[in-house]
């Protein structure tokens, strides 16, 4: 079972959310284990605060709407930010959303991987890539960017530690842009096959698009 590594970013949330969310609500968002969850409140000192009632559930369609609108609003705010390399800025969108939007899951889940880049650059200024996840989180900001040529070349380095397909999925995505439809389906394959996630993400994912029409495309989603 993987222990999980706490970021600065995620223990700042834990400190600012503990008596505002329940355990159960903190570990779903941080993406620990409960029990993972409760240790860290107990070494930073939390026990005493009171977990936050449940978020109220949206009741209606125009609810719901609006809130996935208002968190795609933070997530583009974030990403604008992050573009221009203003991380404090970013970081405070992406936590926004993370906060306010936990039923946006989807959205929740890039939010965190963003808010682990914000980090990673706020640290240092243009840090050497040593490990694979460093060179995995400088391909996804090139790809980002624009930069498909450069990301891929990241993504070489970081192989070796797929992540459960992340590396494969982000190579197929960066593959797909520059048109080269059977390498990309090549490694979407292979991350799907590492984690059926991937098959969900790539239907919806406008990265895609250059070879969502293929027959091999369509084929390997209806699987």
């Amino acid at each position: 079972m993987t222990t999980k590594r706490w970021t600065d970013t995620d223990t700042q949330f834990l400190k600012d959310n503990a008596g505002k969310m329940s355990v159960q609500g903190l570990a779903e968002t941080l993406s620990a284990r409960i029990d993972e969850v409760e240790k860290k409140i107990e070494k930073l000192g939390l026990n005493g605060s009171a977990p936050a009632p449940a978020a109220k559930t949206p009741l209606t369609l125009k609810e719901l709407s609006r809130n996935t609108e208002n968190a795609k609003k933070d997530f583009d705010r974030g990403m604008a930010a992050l573009q221009k390399r203003k991380f404090d800025e970013a970081e405070r969108n992406f936590l926004d959303l993370i906060q306010k939007y936990a039923g946006e899951k989807e959205l929740v889940d890039r939010a965190r991987v963003y808010l682990a880049i914000c980090e990673r650059q706020k640290k240092a200024a243009g840090p050497a890539l040593v490990e694979p996840e460093d060179f995995y989180y400088a391909a996804l900001l090139e790809k980002n960017r624009g930069n498909v040529s450069e990301a891929i070349e990241h993504l070489k380095h970081a192989a070796r530690k797929n992540g459960g397909g992340r590396v494969d999925f982000l190579l197929a995505c960066c593959y797909a842009q520059n048109g080269e439809a059977g390498t990309a389906i090549e490694h979407l394959r292979r991350a799907i096959e590492e984690d059926q996630r991937h098959r969900v993400l790539a239907r919806h994912d406008k990265d895609f698009d250059p070879v969502r029409d293929s027959p091999e495309f369509q084929d390997l989603l209806a699987s």
